[in-house]
């Protein structure tokens, strides 16, 4: 029994093992009210902020439950080392430690409120957009955003904790210019992206054709530009090829100019031609997503087996507009049919003359 006693009477590094205890049961004790108050939050206090009418009791609750806890440890740290007996050296690690655990409560509060008011205010505006390519800065910026905050706390953490801040900034400085020395590339793509979301030459979801690659636009990153091909591939761009690259946006007009031609036999006489021109344009009339008023069927050719016709019509359905083709040219085949005007196809006449 002595013995024990002893043990707890005994100093070690200037403080007794009741002391220790004593520092170690404050922490215990403030995580403990911390997960108290974590619950508390969790089942009391959001119920409560259901009821009310605003959204804002709601947010305010999510982003500060989880910080205060590890402010409630923090605070019980503080209350812990004022039990213990320290030496300046050991005074500084502690105030130190304290120091680090306040900052990154700061931290972790700063960029919760960040996310409610990205959520509460600026992604509704972005869903109210047009530009699909908001969707996808949004994400971008909320990051940089995040990664601004973070490397701010870690600078007044250094200045606080009596590192030279400028000396540091300098060292980065030289080992900044190196990485930027080697990143040439990415850097011109970054700025790349910057200029495609500034300028919004294309949105998400837009067909366009760029460097003899057509197909949709399938994703747009500070650095590339995804395009999924018609072949269902997905073809990868700098971004900086593409700010300087000349660019067809097929999605952006309204409607679509057609031309094609059709030959008939030269068996078809003038007015079966001008029956076959009316059959045609009554056909493009009759079907949806085209331009009623703007269509023009022309002879335009003495082939060498056909008589040429030549049909320029709109399409103003550019959601379907491949079916309306289709529907336009198998609707002409038809009426053709049925009107008895044959169409050309290769052929050659070969006259044989019978001599004796």
């Amino acid at each position: 029994m002595e013995s024990v006693q002893e043990v707890f009477k005994g100093t070690y590094f200037n403080n007794s093992l009741g002391q220790y205890l004593m520092f170690f049961g404050i922490i215990i004790l403030g995580i403990i009210v911390g997960r108290i108050i974590y619950y508390i939050f969790k089942t009391r206090l959001r119920k409560l902020a259901a009821k009310s009418k605003t959204k804002f009791d709601d947010y305010l609750i999510d982003i500060i439950e989880e910080p205060l806890v590890l402010l409630i440890v923090t605070i019980a740290f503080y209350l812990g080392t004022m039990v213990l007996t320290l030496n300046d050296p050991a005074q500084k690690f502690f105030d130190n430690v304290i120091l680090v655990l306040i900052a990154a409560t700061i931290t972790w509060f700063i960029i919760r409120l960040f996310d409610m008011l990205v959520r509460i205010y600026l992604e509704p505006l972005v869903r109210k957009s047009e530009s699909r390519l908001d969707d996808q800065i949004l994400p971008i910026i909320r990051k940089s955003i995040k990664f601004a905050v973070l490397i701010m706390a870690f600078i007044v953490v250094l200045s606080n904790l009596g590192y030279d801040i400028l000396s540091v900034l300098a060292g980065l400085g030289i080992g900044g210019l190196a990485f930027a020395l080697a990143a040439q590339d990415t850097v011109k793509n970054i700025i790349g992206g910057i200029t495609i979301f500034w300028d919004k030459p294309f949105q998400i979801l837009d067909f366009i054709e760029i460097n003899g690659k057509t197909g949709t636009v399938d994703e747009v990153g500070l650095r590339t530009t995804r395009i999924r091909t018609i072949g269902g591939t997905t073809v990868v761009i700098p971004n900086s090829h593409v700010a300087d690259s000349m660019l067809e946006n097929y999605s952006t007009r309204d409607k679509r100019r057609m031309v094609l031609t059709i030959g008939l036999t030269y068996e078809t006489s003038s007015d079966k031609m001008e029956q076959a021109i009316q059959i045609i344009n009554d056909t493009i009339k009759s079907i949806d997503g085209t331009d009623k008023e703007d269509i023009l069927t022309r002879f335009i050719n003495f082939g060498p087996y056909s008589l040429d016709l030549e049909v320029a019509y709109w399409i103003t359905d550019m959601v379907n507009w491949k079916m309306v083709i289709h529907q336009v040219n198998i609707g002409i085949k038809r009426n053709l049919d049925e009107a008895g005007v044959d169409m050309a196809f290769p052929t050659e006449t070969h006259y044989v003359i019978n001599q004796k």
